[in-house]
């Protein structure tokens, strides 16, 4: 049996449910780097680079707010990415961007916006750097890149309000009994139609940090080395941020 659109987007929403157990203030970072891609747009069809795009939450988001926007995602889980090519049909790449070769995949075309929320974190702290810096390639003159993830400080204080407000966060908003992360995985990995893609995963396995650590300012430092005229946060809740970087 294949998989349908129906159930790739039932396991979509089930990830983003599961995720909001996390990140309860998840939706509200999707409608910002949405509404931020739209304002810094010159045209109402866009082309959006989604890296690490997962099942393609951001980019339904993004298709949400710009109908006609044009969305490549880029991502090396073979799950996922059978999830966001059957539920929105979007052009996917399947490439670990942990290789620099992934830019060479991407269509020859000026990008508008390169956009990612929670994942550039996975990312070793000189693959990171070597990300910023195709993405200003890869840009437009006066295109944007929007990133959205938890970003650590130097500050030990800082740390410690972020888990209390963060823990309240979970709290006032009832999330904390979502379905985790663990059960998410172990349930998809059960489901007959990923079977070959489940299979696939298992096959390319790479070591990656779970966090590597770095922290607002080195993200700001390492887009502006990379050649990007401003870097900035444009939202923060505790310690996560979007920072907006125009090329």
């Amino acid at each position: 049996m294949s998989l349908t659109p129906t159930l790739a987007r039932t396991w979509i929403d089930r990830w983003d449910r599961q995720q909001e157990g996390y990140l309860p203030d998840r939706e509200i970072m999707f409608a910002v780097i949405a509404d931020a891609v739209a304002a810094n747009a010159d045209r109402p069809d866009p082309l959006v680079l989604d890296v690490a795009c997962g099942p393609g939450s951001l980019g339904a988001r993004i298709r949400e707010r710009l109908p006609q926007a044009r969305v490549i995602g880029v991502d090396a889980d073979p799950v996922l990415l059978e999830l966001a090519r059957t539920a929105y049909g979007f052009e996917l790449v399947d490439h670990n961007l942990a290789d620099p070769a992934w830019a060479a995949a991407l269509p020859n075309e000026p990008i508008d916006a390169i956009v990612s929320t929670t994942a550039l974190h996975w990312l070793y702290p000189d693959q990171l750097v070597a990300l910023y810096a195709q993405s200003a390639k890869l840009l437009r003159p006066g295109g944007i890149l929007l990133n959205g993830d938890d970003m650590a400080t130097a500050a030990t204080d800082i740390d410690q309000l972020h888990t209390a407000i963060g823990t309240r966060q979970i709290e006032r908003e009832g999330v904390g009994d979502r379905e985790g992360w663990v059960e998410w995985w172990a349930a998809v990995t059960a489901e007959p139609e990923m079977a070959t893609a489940v299979a696939e995963r298992d096959n390319r396995r790479w070591e990656h940090p779970a966090d590597s650590g770095a922290t607002y300012e080195q993200h700001v430092q390492a887009l502006r080395t990379a050649g990007f005229r401003t870097a900035e946060s444009i939202w923060q809740y505790g310690r996560r941020r979007i920072i907006a970087a125009v090329n």
